[in-house]
């Protein structure tokens, strides 16, 4: 059995991201929403500015926090090794929106979603860069988080702390 829930049983594992007014809810946000930091430099994929960590729900943040260290750790502590996988250019994180050409919400609005690298693993890219990173795919299987590279429609850029 998987730690973590299937996508139709999110609500009720994380909790409703939902507001009143159909946007976030902010209460959610504050009871939920952390900021965690990796162990190596981070910068934002569209614009290259640093990131001081990235957004994640807490019930996820130590399983991520596990896979940012055995990347480090498999990386061998360089932040050479870590940009040429591309995993400095953070993506995304928690972000209350739809998924793309939905009406339901993305994984990211509840926290459980993180993209790297989005140029090298672009939404619908048969062959995303990561395929050929064995130490980062390995690092999230490790903690049962799903890689959105084995979709039908490939998302290598995106893993999430929720079953398909």
């Amino acid at each position: 059995m998987s730690m973590w829930p299937h996508q139709s049983e999110v609500d009720q594992f994380y909790g409703d991201p939902r507001g009143d007014d159909g946007g976030p809810s902010k209460a959610w946000e504050s009871a939920n929403i952390i900021r965690l930091k990796a162990p190596w430099q981070m910068v934002t994929a569209w614009d290259f500015k640093p990131v001081n960590g990235i957004l994640v729900h807490k019930k996820c943040s130590d399983s991520l926090s596990k896979v940012f260290d055995q990347i480090w750790q498999s990386a061998g502590q360089s932040q050479q090794k870590i940009n040429e996988w591309g995993m400095q250019l953070y993506a995304g994180g928690y972000n209350f929106r739809l998924m793309r050409g939905s009406t339901r919400l993305s994984m990211h609005s509840w926290g459980c979603a993180v993209d790297f690298d989005s140029a090298r693993n672009s939404f619908g890219d048969p062959h995303p860069n990561f395929q050929h990173i064995p130490a980062v795919l390995e690092a999230f299987k490790s903690q049962e988080w799903t890689w959105g590279g084995n979709w039908g429609k490939p998302d290598g850029m995106h893993w999430q702390a929720a079953n398909v």
